[in-house]
């Protein structure tokens, strides 16, 4: 039995013989006391404005004292000194004979030591909150175990991985072109020529085609009625991502953004008691415990291991939200995306992917496995990276392409280029559920078989193209982003330019400017620029709406430490150059530096990313960086 059936053995053995003997009143006395006195207050410091930070970073958040923490330690100390239960999220969930080690322990980290049977008693009475009878609890436990069947049914039956290749070539760095004098020595990802990767005999063609077959065929098109309902923002958290989840979570509460948030939590040792049950919830966010929703600890599901890329798929499925914004946890929002679910292209689509750097290179097997016939005549409109559009080609449509020269995935039934950047995803259960399950095969089987079809070898290879794929592979609607990704950075002082994240633009945007772009067409120039001068959405596109701040993540100790706030003159630099201000709308670095000095130096916020580190000496660091930050702002464009 796996580590998580056992705990949910004793949660079992521990509810049958411990039964919480606590009145009414004793109740509200202890929400009032704590959840009114901490809680209340702790959400008001966690969710308060970017506007003072923008206007005057030297106020940021500096109304959260080291007085309202010491009251805050000493609430829960008295309640525990009176034997009292002390209500994590609201709940009843622990009583004080179980926290008497943690009383003893260190006062700079009172929760670390906690126990995993009393972390799931948490996460059991937190659930409860949402679902009080377990009623969705259990629907869903029935229908991941149905859908787990499927997937573990349909495993292709072969000993060894997809990793033979015709030769050491791979697709590296294909980088659409920027002018048209270098599309004549431009490489055709032909079929042809994306065939000369990844190759697969004819026995595994056949047991990939079978797998993928059974899986179509089984898998359902829709979950059980009320499994989910409502949108909301899912993260993968757990170990390193549960500092910078918590990182955009404020940056979410700051902009102003009120869609709830869950946040999936792979493993018990990545929950954070403190984190989970009292700093998220006071930012209208739960943890989502993987083990506790996916399976009651006695299924088969309990002994599947998962990993790394795996875990956005199961976020997706596991979160009880129907529509869902789908965020890496080094995504930051610049202003509230809580509009998207309500716009076009998400209400008629119920997907919607952003685009990647690079074009696309999904072996032609692929095709042959998901039983998809790409055309030999017609055309999707080819995508223009500059422009940030797809433009409709002009074709006889009875004549056959050249297909040497024809794009695999410019061709009707090809999973349209660019690329998927995974670091936002859109997607509605109720319209896509199947391709999410669909998805999530591809990432069950991923590393061995799924990834490298999808990428044979290059730039970016995950999870990112399962989704798209499915949805095409299932002949479902999906939106793609066409304004092409900005890429965010600076130079260094060879001038070369240094790569530190990337911006997202708004889709509902980017799909109105596509729209009023087609009713430009048959208009004289006079015409166009008459409207352009009206109409500033279209004549400036649209707006950068996410910052995925990917490499270096926004961990200020390592950034320290690895020197990425550093250069070769050992001055100190900004990340994201000067002009995120411009493409933002605000000082984006100075904020989030801002935001690390309020949570981890202020709030004093204890978390594992930093236990080993100094508190004294990384406040210092912040403080440091946020001077030069604050002395640089003259120079922002």
């Amino acid at each position: 039995m796996s580590r998580a059936s056992n705990l949910y053995v004793k949660a079992r053995i521990f509810r049958r013989r411990h039964k919480l003997l606590l009145t009414a009143s004793l109740i509200v006395t202890i929400v009032l006391v704590l959840i009114g006195c901490t809680k209340g207050q702790l959400s008001e410091e966690l969710t308060s404005g970017i506007e003072s930070t923008i206007n005057n970073p030297d106020s940021a958040s500096s109304s959260a004292s080291s007085s309202f923490l010491a009251g805050l330690l000493g609430t829960i100390f008295m309640a525990f000194q009176k034997k009292k239960t002390i209500p994590f999220a609201e709940t009843g969930a622990a009583q004080q004979n179980e926290f008497q080690s943690i009383i003893k322990a260190t006062s700079s980290s009172p929760l670390r030591s906690m126990s995993d049977e009393t972390k799931l008693k948490l996460i059991i009475e937190s659930h409860k909150r949402i679902d009080p009878d377990n009623k969705n609890l259990k629907k869903g436990h029935k229908f991941y175990e149905q859908v787990f069947d499927v997937l573990t049914k349909a495993k292709p039956k072969m000993e060894k991985p997809l990793d033979k290749y015709l030769t050491r070539n791979r697709i590296y760095h294909a980088r659409y072109q920027y002018s048209p004098e270098d599309e004549d020595n431009e490489v055709v990802f032909s079929e042809k020529y994306l065939s000369q990767f990844l190759q697969l005999d004819d026995e595994e063609l056949k047991i990939m085609t079978d797998s993928h077959k059974y899986v179509v065929d089984n898998l359902k098109n829709e979950a059980p009625d009320g499994l989910y309902k409502g949108n909301g923002i899912v993260f993968v958290g757990g170990g390193k991502f549960n500092w910078l989840t918590l990182l955009s979570i404020k940056s979410i509460r700051a902009i102003g953004s009120e869609l709830p948030i869950e946040v999936l939590i792979p493993e018990m040792d990545e929950y954070e008691p403190d984190l989970c049950a009292r700093v998220f919830p006071a930012l209208k966010a739960r943890c989502i415990y993987l083990p506790h929703v996916l399976s009651d600890g006695y299924s088969p599901i309990a002994d599947i291991k998962f990993y790394g890329y795996q875990y956005k798929a199961l976020a997706i499925m596991l979160s009880s939200f129907e529509n869902i914004l789908l965020l890496d946890s080094d995504n930051i929002p610049v202003y509230p995306p809580d509009y998207l679910f309500d716009s076009e292209p998400f209400v008629s689509r119920g997907l919607i992917v952003w685009p990647d750097f690079w074009k696309r290179a999904t072996s032609p097997d692929y095709y042959r496995i998901a039983g998809i016939k790409v055309d030999d005549k017609q055309l999707l409109p080819k995508y223009n990276e500059k422009t940030g559009q797809y433009e409709q080609i002009e074709q006889d449509k009875q004549s056959k392409l050249n297909l040497n020269e024809t794009p695999l995935h410019q061709r009707i039934g090809g999973i349209p280029d660019p690329t998927s950047e995974s670091g936002q995803l859109m997607i509605s259960k109720k319209t896509h559920m199947k391709a999410l399950l669909l998805a999530l095969y591809y990432n069950m089987y991923g590393p061995n078989h799924y990834y490298p079809l999808f990428s044979q070898g290059s730039d970016g290879e995950g999870d990112k193209e399962t989704f798209l794929a499915a949805t095409v592979a299932l002949k479902r609607p999906f939106y793609q982003v066409s304004k092409f990704l900005n890429a965010f950075g600076y130079f260094n002082t060879k001038s070369e330019f240094i790569g530190t994240g990337m911006g997202q633009y708004d889709p509902a945007e980017d799909y109105t400017v596509n729209m009023k772009r087609n009713n430009l067409k048959g208009k004289s120039e006079v015409e166009i620029s008459k409207i352009l001068e009206k109409d500033s959405l279209l004549s400036k596109g649209p707006r950068i709406l996410f910052v995925h701040a990917n490499f270096p993540k926004l961990n200020p100790w390592l950034l320290k430490k690895e020197r990425k706030i550093i250069n070769e003159d050992d001055e100190r630099l900004r990340l994201y150059g000067t002009g995120m201000k411009l493409r933002t709308g605000y000082d984006f670095e100075t904020v989030q530096w801002s935001n690390m000095k309020f949570l981890l130096c202020e709030l004093k916020i204890d978390l594992k990313a930093y236990q080993e580190v100094d508190r004294d000496e990384l406040c210092a660091e912040i403080n440091d960086h946020l001077k030069f930050l604050k002395s640089t702002i003259d120079t922002l464009e």
